[in-house]
């Protein structure tokens, strides 16, 4: 009778637990529900120098890059502001250090219109074109003009990138293309590490006031890179080699700091 009465009692605990359970159960399934269906946008703006082949999965996303390159004796300080007009279209809107290897800082404005092209998840690629007018390259001459196609996939943990530019100040003198290409591997869930690198080159001037404003023939800026993503924000580091040529080759090392966000 006794062993009978045990089990009787034990079968109406488990019955309680069980009532007591199943709407938390329920709960918990249906925030997993939510949270599978609403995910967390995460930054995509993890590199320096390669741009990212697909737009912000959010309204607006922000990054900023601090650094010293002593290759040119300055800071480099660059901030971009990337907000959605549609579902395929961007406007950014930000600003970048004087680049033309002067040794004079200066913060000066860019804007730009970036467009999906394709997408990994139909086409097996992302790519994205983008149209720039900045003023931080060429500014004695009232800017620069440049056609970007950014391309890149993502196999698993490894990231890679690749953009092509082709670059035209406004009195047509002026000509230059610029690669830029990057990998990153996932080391660990929300850790980055890999290598971004940039190279541009003069494709041919007929301005006469090219040698006495000593622009450069040619620059190489590329190292190691490292993030680290938590949720909507993300922190990165750079650190490698800058190489200008005008007159004269300099090589110096380079070290960058940044941080992006989504909102």
């Amino acid at each position: 009778m006794i062993p009978q009465t045990h089990r009787m009692i034990r079968r109406s605990l488990c019955a309680v637990a069980a009532v007591a359970i199943a709407p938390l159960a329920r709960a918990a399934w249906a925030e997993e529900a939510v949270a599978a269906e609403i995910p967390e946008t995460a930054p995509v703006h993890l590199a320096a120098l390669t741009a990212p082949a697909r737009l912000a999965d959010a309204p607006v996303a922000g990054s900023t890059w601090a650094g010293y390159d002593g290759a040119i004796q300055s800071p480099r300080l660059s901030v971009s502001v990337e907000a959605a007009v549609f579902r395929r279209l961007a406007l950014v809107a930000g600003a970048d250090s004087s680049s033309d290897a002067s040794g004079q800082f200066a913060l000066r404005p860019l804007v730009s219109l970036r467009l999906q092209l394709l997408e990994q998840g139909g086409a097996g690629v992302d790519a994205a074109a983008a149209v720039t007018y900045r003023q931080d390259r060429f500014d004695a001459d009232g800017g620069f003009f440049q056609g970007t196609v950014a391309l890149g996939r993502r196999f698993d943990r490894l990231v890679l990138g690749l953009n092509l530019t082709y670059g035209i100040d406004p009195e047509g003198d002026d000509h230059e293309g610029e690669m830029c290409a990057s990998a990153q591997v996932e080391v660990k869930p929300r850790v980055y590490v890999g290598v971004d690198g940039r190279y541009r080159h003069d494709l041919g001037s007929t301005d006469p006031n090219r040698a006495e404003r000593d622009r450069s023939d040619s620059e190489i800026l590329a190292g190691p890179t490292a993030a680290y993503v938590h949720g909507r924000w993300a922190v990165m580091l750079e650190a490698g080699v800058s190489r200008v040529v005008t007159t004269s080759t300099r090589t110096a090392p380079v070290a960058l700091a940044g941080y992006a966000a989504t909102f």
